[in-house]
C-alpha cells in the first residue's frame, strides 16, 4: 500500500488511503500535552528519530500534524499516496527538501507554501538532534474549487495553473504572519470534541487557505513595511486579540492609533493578508462561538457584549460563519 524504506529513510506519509488510529496508551507520556483531543494519533520511532502524527479530517480540509525529531542523522521521505494539494507552514526548524537529483527548495522556519503533489517521494535530510513541527492541510484540487462557490476569495489560488508533477504552487514562499500563526495556535490549543470541534476547526483551515490565497494574490503589490509600520500594525493586532469582548468600528480603531481609515485599511492588509473588518469580524464570531459553548453568559448577555440588537441577528451570523446549528451544538455538550 504505501512504500517499504529501511536504515537512515524514514516515511512521512502526507495523508493515508485509511484510517488506522493508534489508541492514546501507546502514545508516550512526554507528548500527551501537545496532542489534540479530537485528532486520531500516529505514533513511529526507532533508534533513529521520533515522530507524533495527528489527523483531523474537516470537510473538504485534511489536517495534519507531524512532530519530528531526529536522534541521529535521517532522511524524511515524505509521501503522498493520490494527488492532492497541501498547505504547509513550517515552525521549530530549517530543511532542506530535494525534489529531484539537480533541485532543491528549503523549508524555512516560520515560512508557509502551497504545494501540488502527486505519488513521488521527495529526500529532506535532518541532521542529529534537529527537531521539527511540520502542519499542513490538504485539499483536493476539485474540492477547492467547490469552495470558491460560497467563497470568492479563493478564486485566484483555486484557478492557478500548476506542472503535473510534484512541485511548489506559489512562485516564492510566504512568511507565517501574526493571522495565521494565531489560526494555527487555536488549532492546536482547541480542547472541543465530535461536531463542537469538527464546524470550529474547519472554519480556522478555511480561513488559513483564504489567508494564503491573499497573501498569494497581492503579493507583487506589497512593499515590505518598515520597521516602525511592522512594530505599529503588531500593536493594533495584540491589542485587537487581547480585547475580543469589546466591539470596534474600523474608525474607531484608525483613531486609537492616530491613523487615517485608509491608511488602517491598507497597512492591516499588507501586513497581515486581511481586511481590517473581516478581522474585527474573525474575532468576533471566535468569541461567540467560545462563550455559547463554555455556556459562560445568557445569549442575550452576549448578544449586547458583542454589539447585537437582538439574538436572532447574533445566532444567524455564528451559524452562517462556521456552518453549524449552535442549538445542536449546545445540546450535543
Amino acid at each position: 500500500m504505501y512504500p517499504t524504506l529501511f536504515e537512515e529513510n524514514k516515511l512521512l506519509l502526507i495523508d493515508r488511503l485509511d484510517q488506522a488510529y493508534f489508541p492514546i496508551a501507546h502514545i508516550p507520556t512526554e507528548y500527551l500535552n501537545l496532542i489534540i483531543p479530537y485528532a486520531g494519533l500516529y505514533y513511529e520511532y526507532d533508534d533513529d528519530y521520533n515522530m507524533l502524527s495527528q489527523h483531523i479530517k474537516l470537510g473538504p480540509f485534511s489536517l495534519w500534524v507531524h512532530d519530528v525529531f531526529a536522534r541521529k542523522d535521517i532522511v524524511l521521505r515524505p509521501y503522498a499516496p493520490f494527488h492532492l494539494w497541501a498547505l504547509h507552514f513550517m515552525y521549530e526548524d530549517t530543511l532542506r527538501a530535494e525534489t529531484s537529483k539537480t533541485s532543491q527548495f528549503t523549508l524555512e522556519e516560520r515560512q508557509c507554501n502551497l504545494f501540488n503533489l502527486y505519488s513521488y517521494m521527495h529526500r529532506v535530510p535532518m541532521a542529529g538532534g534537529q527537531k521539527v513541527l511540520s502542519f499542513h492541510i490538504n485539499i483536493l484540487p476539485s474540492d477547492l474549487m467547490l469552495l470558491v462557490q460560497h467563497h470568492p476569495g479563493l478564486y485566484y489560488l483555486a484557478n492557478k495553473r500548476v506542472q503535473r508533477s510534484s512541485g511548489l504552487i506559489n512562485v516564492k514562499p510566504y512568511r507565517i504572519n501574526a493571522v495565521c500563526n494565531m489560526l494555527i495556535r487555536t488549532i492546536l490549543s482547541c480542547r472541543y470534541i465530535e461536531a463542537q470541534a469538527v464546524h470550529f476547526l474547519e472554519r480556522c483551515c478555511l480561513d488559513l487557505f483564504i489567508n494564503f490565497a491573499q497573501q498569494d494574490a497581492i503579493a507583487d503589490e506589497i512593499r515590505p513595511p518598515t520597521e516602525a509600520q511592522t512594530i505599529l500594525f503588531n500593536q493594533i493586532f495584540e491589542y485587537l486579540t487581547e480585547h475580543p469582548h469589546i466591539v470596534h468600528t474600523e474608525d474607531e480603531v484608525a483613531k486609537m492609533f492616530n491613523l487615517s481609515g485608509v491608511k488602517l485599511a491598507q497597512g492591516f492588509r499588507a501586513q497581515f493578508s486581511i481586511g481590517i473588518a473581516a478581522f474585527l469580524h474573525m474575532l468576533k464570531m471566535m468569541m461567540i462561538y467560545n462563550t455559547l459553548l463554555q455556556k459562560a453568559c445568557t445569549l442575550k448577555e452576549l448578544a449586547l457584549i458583542s454589539g447585537y440588537r437582538n439574538i436572532e441577528d447574533m445566532i444567524r451570523d455564528v451559524e452562517k460563519y462556521y456552518n453549524c446549528s449552535l442549538a445542536a451544538l449546545r445540546r450535543s455538550m
